[in-house]
């Protein structure tokens, strides 16, 4: 049971300054998150529900798992070879090596411009620091509920949409000192929940909704849209209550603007270039607002995508063979207080097994 815990504490412990997405598309992840105007796969709620203004007919994708990891590659894993059971020796192993763990899953459908997602998301990170005392800073959230929302064609090419979405979080966030009495005691006891406690998780549920518009336009081969995003405009969690009166982790609120330019080539041949503004409600330096992404469309099976989120780099690849499609790539966080200070490089892959479409 102490390793039990231990591997608890591994994925539960979260760097502090990890932007937050309460969903999140891997084809997304790989442009850069240059996706306000993009967005019209199975994520169209997470990012801006107008463009539903632009869906006809039904879509379904039941069964849409994706895994985000920490790159292998960058990992030294034979630091965890002789891992035991005590904080000491945990803290040994983790020392310097930025972890992360995530797992997302968002089925659903869309009817005409109705569009409807269940939420299930699992978002943890952790770095150790300090040699001499150990410290580590916790962000961890699991979400859980769903999101509907309808986009509104107001003329040729333009739409409004409006979200609404219910929520269960539980989260940990503040930082511990792993040779404190109470972790110690915690790991001691070999028992989960103890753990759990000792780390200060807190539970919270609430009501919250998006706005976006949206706009396309298309001349020949071309399409250019623009999209604008207002996430989580009134997004309130009230937290359970608990001895130590802590509060669950709110959802903070975006402001995104984005455009994107779509080109068709060829049969099967088309190119995309997409860029955003994230995070206007905040005061931030201005490139940690960039994003910016590309697409190419060798076939209907097979893409290849890559981007820049805030500077860091991103690339990767789609396969779709029908009743199976596959993201897969690397991409790297900006994770630190300020631009360029730190970053955290990882691996995601995404499935989405027996969806379809019937075109309107």
């Amino acid at each position: 049971m102490r390793i039990a815990a231990a591997l608890i504490l591994i994925i539960t412990c979260a760097q502090a300054r990890e932007e937050r997405y309460l969903g999140r598309s891997a084809r997304g992840i790989l442009m850069g998150d240059a996706y306000t105007a993009v967005a019209d796969d199975e994520y169209t709620l997470f990012y801006n529900p107008a463009v539903l203004g632009r869906h006809e007919g039904f879509s379904f994708w039941p069964i849409d798992p994706s895994i985000t990891v920490t790159n292998p590659m960058k990992v030294d894993l034979d630091s965890f070879s002789n891992l035991g059971s005590d904080p000491s020796s945990i803290s040994d192993a983790l020392m310097d090596q930025p972890i992360h763990i995530g797992f997302g899953a968002a089925p659903g459908f869309k009817m005409g411009r109705f569009g409807i997602n269940a939420i299930l998301n699992y978002n943890s990170n952790f770095t150790l620091m300090n040699q001499v005392t150990p410290m580590l800073d916790v962000d961890y959230r699991y979400d859980k509920g769903f999101i509907m929302g309808y986009g509104f064609p107001l003329k040729q090419g333009l739409s409004v949409g409006v979200s609404t979405k219910y929520l269960k979080r539980e989260s940990i966030f503040g930082t511990y000192n792993l040779t404190s009495p109470t972790v110690i005691d915690a790991f001691g006891s070999g028992e989960i929940q103890d753990v759990f406690n000792a780390l200060g998780k807190v539970n919270g549920d609430g009501w919250g909704f998006d706005f976006g518009l949206d706009y396309q336009t298309k001349s020949g081969p071309q399409t250019i849209s623009v999209g604008l995003a207002m996430l989580d405009v009134y997004t309130k969690l009230s937290t359970e209550s608990n001895p130590d009166n802590r509060e669950v982790q709110p959802q903070p609120m975006q402001v995104n603007l984005g455009t994107a330019w779509n080109v068709e080539i060829g049969p099967g041949l088309d190119f995309t270039l997409s860029g955003d503004l994230r995070n206007l409600e905040q005061q931030m330096d201005f490139m940690r607002r960039v994003r910016l992404g590309m697409e190419l469309g060798l076939t209907p099976a097979l893409s290849v995508m890559g981007g820049l989120n805030a500077g860091q780099y991103s690339y990767g690849l789609k396969l779709n063979s029908g009743l199976l499609k596959i993201y897969a790539g690397i991409f790297s966080m900006d994770i630190g207080e300020t631009l360029g200070q730190q970053k955290s490089e990882r691996a995601v892959i995404y499935l989405s097994m027996l969806d379809f479409t019937f075109d309107g």
